[in-house]
């Protein structure tokens, strides 16, 4: 099947803010020249097009493009069916979480007395990068040029020369990045597949069944022992400026636990109760109760999801002597103890696993490798295939088996709507080494901030130990005395990399930050559009503004606080014919959001999420 790079350009809420269109198109099959670029000015053409070349159409970020091709099919009489298995003339399925996320398009078509399948993938799943970042990193002749949104372009309008110029580098860049890809054997239809189908070809598919096999019956039960990484701030810290201090990142944080770690494997044994040391069977889950209390100076390291009685993101001290019911392997138990007094304990049940060494080790060191000649080759391209390849198969293991997805209908406003379908069962991976790579992931992250801590309260008498994020610490503690109880390495996989060192900074809550490194200044926000924050001295306001490219120079650090706005923030808005993306105020508000869809942030020229 053939493979094809393609992408739209639409009208914009200020040209109509009851419609929206496509009015300029390219497409080209990967490994082609800028001869081979068909080009359009109408979503009609583009699909009448696609019908005399059939395959899989590349989109980046094929929420928005794909919008506008859900849109043509359910206005020109194509049905959808829930099963490739329902597949005829006029039918098509798509494959979008209930999250939003759009993975796939499909529709089969009739051609020459054949029926002929259409796919439409979104590139971004497997460069989650912006089309400027990759031609920057790539270095590629091709960079992202400039376009004015503001001027009007009509249905069916004529090109312009530099429009077609602005269209042709956008599909060049994904060519040649998407071609790299493909030339590799990375044909999968995500970063995650690309790296688990790699893992399996080096393992053997026989080991791969043999080392993990199906858990289908006692997964939901094993889940509850699967969670991210370790983001905490000291409350000591918040909302108020710091001087002096330093990043510290781990290389390779999950690469390295898969690395150096025992993993579990095969099928485990279940036990009531409390677990019972076995030289066999050395990993285990366990399900206990209890109730606890933060120990003085140790940092919380619990959360506890899915109940009203504590907010998602926070860090726990006390239960408040109620008896909570946990579920951990035993890394995170370990560390649990270590940090809260426990009273009213009670071992529920558990899963004991046997463990292993190595199994990750040829494909972590190959892509480790790699990565490492990549950079001193000057090989960017190897160099981002490898990074990724590294850090997207850890999670691929806890792939959730329980999903919903979105289906596509027309309402009688003439605009696509969703409606989320019933839960589904598949097949999942193996979640308890997800499980277990992430607890191995935050007692690295956990142990090194708890030692800073330690340190500096004995040495200075004050807590100098900032704020987390999964693979990286930031601190008030000088580099040379990390040094003494860190490893301090800027290549060796899992050792503590000094990132870098700011003279001032600001934390406001978990992943809302800004700090000056090197004279500049670094914000981290959620949804927050920071690449286009200007100060107006007319109207003394910050607003949004494309391509500033001095824009960091001009924003003050003592107003990055709770309360802080300004343009730019920009969200979908459905429209008959598709989606445009609409402007709205960012705000730093006081409680932090807990959705993940909440959180997504569309540059505006790049349309990604």
């Amino acid at each position: 099947m053939k493979r094809y790079v393609a992408d739209f350009e639409t009208s914009t809420i200020k040209w109509d803010t009851n419609k929206c269109w496509v009015w300029a198109y390219a497409f080209c099959e990967i490994g082609k020249g800028n001869e081979y670029i068909h080009f359009g000015n109408n979503i009609d053409a583009f699909i009448s097009e696609v019908i005399e070349n059939p395959g899989i159409y590349y989109f980046h970020n094929l929420k928005f493009d794909g919008s506008y091709i859900l849109d043509f099919l359910e206005n020109s009489n194509f049905e959808y069916v829930e099963s490739k298995e329902d597949k005829a003339h006029r039918k098509y399925t798509c494959l979008i979480s209930d999250m939003g996320q759009f993975f796939n398009i499909t529709f089969w078509y009739n051609q020459n007395g054949k029926l002929k399948e259409y796919k439409f993938y979104d590139s971004f799943k497997i460069l989650p990068f912006s089309v400027s970042k990759i031609a920057k990193d790539l270095k590629l002749e091709e960079q992202k040029l400039e376009l004015d949104y503001d001027t009007v372009r009509t249905q069916y309008h004529k090109l312009t020369e530099h429009e077609k110029e602005y269209i042709t580098n956008d599909i060049q860049i994904m060519n040649k990045a998407l071609k790299g890809f493909f030339d590799k054997g990375l044909k999968q239809m995500t970063s995650a597949s690309n790296a688990l189908a790699t893992f399996k070809k080096m393992l053997s598919e026989a080991k791969f069944e043999h080392y993990f096999p199906n858990l289908t019956e006692i997964d939901g039960e094993l889940r509850q022992s699967y969670k991210g990484g370790y983001v905490y701030l000291n409350p000591d810290y918040a909302n108020r400026k710091v001087g002096k201090g330093i990043v510290l990142d781990v290389n390779s944080l999950y690469p390295s636990r898969m690395r150096n770690c025992k993993m579990p494997w095969g099928i485990p044994k279940h036990y009531e109760g409390q677990y019972v040391h076995n030289k066999v069977y050395d990993l285990y889950i366990q399900k206990f109760a209890c109730s606890f209390e933060l120990k003085e100076n140790k940092l919380p390291i619990l959360q506890i999801k899915n109940t009203n009685r504590y907010q998602e993101n926070e860090y726990l001290t006390t239960s408040n002597g109620r008896r909570e019911i946990l579920t951990m392997t035993n890394i995170d138990m370990e560390l649990f103890f270590e940090h809260y007094n426990v009273d009213d304990l009670l071992y529920i049940e558990g899963w004991e696993f046997k463990s292993i060494n190595g199994l990750f080790n040829k494909y972590v060191d190959f892509y480790t490798e790699t990565k490492i000649q990549a950079k001193k080759d000057n090989n960017y391209l190897m160099y981002i295939i490898s990074k990724l390849q590294l850090n997207s198969l850890y999670g691929k293991f806890a792939l959730n088996p329980k999903i919903r997805h979105k289906i596509p209908y027309l309402g009688l406003d003439g605009i696509v709507h969703f409606k989320t379908s019933d839960y589904e069962e598949r097949k999942p991976i193996y979640l308890p080494v997800g499980s277990f790579i992430t607890s191995y992931a935050r007692k690295l992250t956990i142990e090194t901030s708890q030692a800073i801590v330690d340190y500096s309260i004995k040495k200075y008498g004050k807590n100098l130990y900032i704020y987390s994020d999964t693979d990286s610490i930031h601190t008030l503690l000088p580099i040379e005395d990390a040094k003494k109880f860190c490893k301090i390495d800027d290549y060796e996989l899992g050792a503590w990399k000094h990132e870098s060192t700011f003279t001032e900074a600001i934390f406001l809550r978990q992943k809302t930050y800004i700090e000056r490194i090197d004279g500049e200044l670094k914000i981290t926000c959620a949804s927050m559009p920071k690449n286009c924050i200007r100060f107006n001295n007319k109207t003394k306001k910050y607003e949004y503004k494309i391509y500033s490219k001095d824009y960091i120079s001009e924003f003050n650090i003592d107003d990055f606080k709770i309360g802080f706005s300004c343009g730019g923030k920009l969200t979908y808005k459905h429209l008959p014919g598709g989606v445009v993306l609409v402007e709205t105020p960012f705000e730093i508000k006081e409680k932090t959001l807990k959705k993940a869809s909440d959180m997504l942030l569309f540059n505006k020229d790049e349309k990604e999420g």
